[in-house]
């Protein structure tokens, strides 16, 4: 049930992000009276239609339920016939007129009257009295009609991240928590401070900062941070990785070792010349079944946390190094309060060797987006203006996420996997529909949220200079300027798109395969 409930879900979100999308086009093609030829939601045969009695507009709703279209007289050019234009303004016939005949008023006159009841016919049927076509318009105007779409669904994704702000607050760059166990704790970064960069790259979303470092961390990273009394300072972490792998027969049970080690120090001064070191973090793995961590501060102070085994009793182990050198008592403390939720197992309360198991795994894992031990949550709530704002900075984040990931797809970062279609999105879908951890009000928001990702990357997908997309049009109006005005062939630019669309049917083909296989193999 759950499975026919998602692909309901995502059908209703596809359409909907369709038919905004041709809504733009339908708006600014009427504000510069282009004519509509039909305004259909769906897809296929014929369900409904309605034509307006004043400009002949066909408005449809179809059988098949995915997306819609605008169709815009004259927006597939056809060549035309030696002698007439494709302008379709009123009085062209007269300017068709040869020369010769215009010289002479008397025939010119009988010539017109003649004409006048079949040329008042074609003016009321295509284009209708007053309207034109797609084609004629300038070239500004044909320009503003192919945004309308992209700018539709940007609006859109604006509109529903809006919406969930208004509802569930928002995260900033302001840092919520320091884990004690990670690098910052030895840097002093504190609940509150604004992290402003990340390696030189701005950060003005969390969304940025996983950007960033969702493809791996290099040795040397910098933060730019600003404290909350209004101080800025840069934070360095020099960070070397050790991997001893075990070769021998053992290796299945044993596979070997892993050590983290990370300078920690603070740049401050004229451009941030003068470095100060402040101390070091180590992480040592032993065969996948124990970690320690161990935090050296410059001024002496150590702090190390056993995370595995230790005489027979798995738990996490804090030593403060600091209270054992003066000879204090309970230098080493189990923590018992772990209540931490195994991966995808909706939040109870664990034995000791649970919870050890589902901390390693979750440091082994997910800190690769989080290694320094910082978490944007650090929820705030604000005005109207706040909230689209913030809003406004968030799509800004979700679109450089489709340029960043396209850039890595092309630079071999990642694999045509990482695509995901219509199947990829209905799995998605009923990931969400069917947890049992999340509430509905949850499930919703992520929903939404993932529609206004979506339309997000239609906008900039639709953008792209290929012919058949927005992005193609758009391209060819450029070229038009620049032959001085000279349109681009119509059948040139029909075989083109023809091409350009063909090779996009046959990577959805490919997507929607690697959509399957990657289903089928959960």
């Amino acid at each position: 049930m759950s499975v026919v409930l998602s692909i309901l879900i995502m059908i209703f979100m596809l359409s909907i992000l369709v038919v905004v999308h041709e809504w733009g086009h339908f708006i600014v093609a009427r504000l510069f009276k282009v004519k509509v030829n039909e305004f259909s939601i769906f897809m296929g045969p014929k369900l409904f239609q309605r034509t307006s009695k004043k400009t002949g507009m066909k408005f449809s709703i179809r059988a098949l339920p995915f997306g819609g279209y605008c169709a815009l007289e004259g927006e597939v050019e056809d060549e035309a016939p030696e002698g007439e234009t494709k302008d379709g303004t009123p009085g062209e016939l007269e300017a068709a007129v040869e020369p010769e005949t215009a010289a002479e008023p008397e025939a010119a006159d009988e010539l017109e009257t003649a004409a006048e009841p079949e040329a008042e016919r074609e003016a009321v049927s295509e284009p209708a009295r007053g309207e034109y076509t797609f084609s004629s318009r300038p070239w500004y105007q044909r320009a503003l009609i192919l945004l309308a779409g992209v700018t539709m669904n940007y609006v859109l994704a604006v509109l529903i991240i809006s919406l969930i702000f208004a509802f569930s607050g928002y995260s900033t760059r302001r840092v919520g928590s320091v884990s004690d166990d990670a690098p910052m704790a030895i840097a002093g970064l504190e609940s509150g401070d604004v992290i402003l960069d990340y390696n030189g790259k701005t950060i003005l979303d969390p969304v940025d900062y996983s950007l960033y470092t969702i493809m791996g961390l290099p040795e040397d990273v910098t933060f730019t941070v600003k404290k909350r009394d209004g101080t800025k300072l840069r934070y360095g972490f020099d960070r070397h990785i050790d991997i001893k792998a075990n070769d021998g027969a053992d290796k299945e049970t044993n596979p070997g070792t892993i050590t983290v080690t990370i300078n920690v120090y603070s740049l401050t001064g004229k451009k941030y010349k003068t470095r100060t070191e402040l101390g070091t973090y180590s992480a040592f793995w032993d065969n996948n079944r124990a970690l320690t961590i161990t935090l050296d501060y410059v001024s002496g102070e150590r702090t190390e946390f056993y995370y595995g085994e230790r005489d027979g009793d798995k738990g996490l182990y804090v030593t403060n190094w600091e209270q054992y050198s003066t000879g204090a008592e309970g230098v080493t403390e189990k923590r018992t309060e772990l209540n931490y939720p195994l991966p995808e197992e909706e939040p109870k309360e664990h034995t000791y060797e649970e919870c050890v198991d589902a901390h390693i795994y979750d440091y082994n894992y997910s800190k690769q987006f989080n290694i320094f031990g910082i978490s944007y949550n650090y929820v705030e709530r604000g005005s109207f203006f706040n909230v689209i704002g913030h809003a406004f900075i968030y799509t800004h984040s979700l679109i450089k996420s489709v340029f960043l990931s396209l850039w890595y797809l092309i630079t071999g970062k990642l694999g045509l996997n990482a695509l995901s279609g219509p199947i990829g999105i209905t799995g998605i879908v009923n990931d969400v529909v069917s947890s049992k951890a999340a509430s509905s009000s949850l499930k919703f928001a992520a929903l939404a949220e993932m529609t206004a990702l979506i339309s997000a990357n239609l906008a900039v997908i639709n953008l792209f200079p290929i012919p058949g997309l927005d992005g193609g049009k758009l391209l060819f109006i450029i070229i038009e300027l620049c032959r001085g005005g000279k349109k681009v062939s119509a059948k040139v630019e029909g075989i083109l798109s023809m091409i350009f669309f063909a090779l996009l049917i046959l990577l959805a083909i490919i997507v929607a395969g690697s959509d399957i296989f990657r289903l089928a193999g959960r």
